[in-house]
């Protein structure tokens, strides 16, 4: 059940909200935009949520038509799965979890 909650429902959200971005493009057309205001906290909390599995979605979504949102999506996601480590090592094992 677990799985289910912090794998696949941020990984279909992100996959939504990956179409979502890409459909407001012409095809061909490449956007060199950061994440910006409400699109990077969406981002970073789907990230947060499933670090790999949003972080692969929304990099290779985006690599060809909006490679800086790629970009940055995937250094969130190095750094989300970097903070869930820490959490694995150091505060869920004195919390008893």
């Amino acid at each position: 059940m677990n799985f289910l909650i912090f794998t696949l429902i941020p990984g279909v959200f992100s996959f939504f909200y990956m179409r979502k971005m890409k459909k407001t493009m012409v095809e061909g057309q490449v956007d060199e935009s950061k994440l910006e205001g409400d699109e990077f906290y969406i981002v970073l909390l789907l990230n947060m949520l499933a670090p790999l599995i949003a972080s692969t979605i929304f990099y290779y979504g985006w690599r060809k038509q909006l490679p800086q949102k790629a970009s940055t999506s995937n250094k969130l996601g190095f750094l989300s799965f970097g903070i869930w480590i820490l959490l694995y090592m150091f505060v869920f094992p004195t919390a008893g979890v």
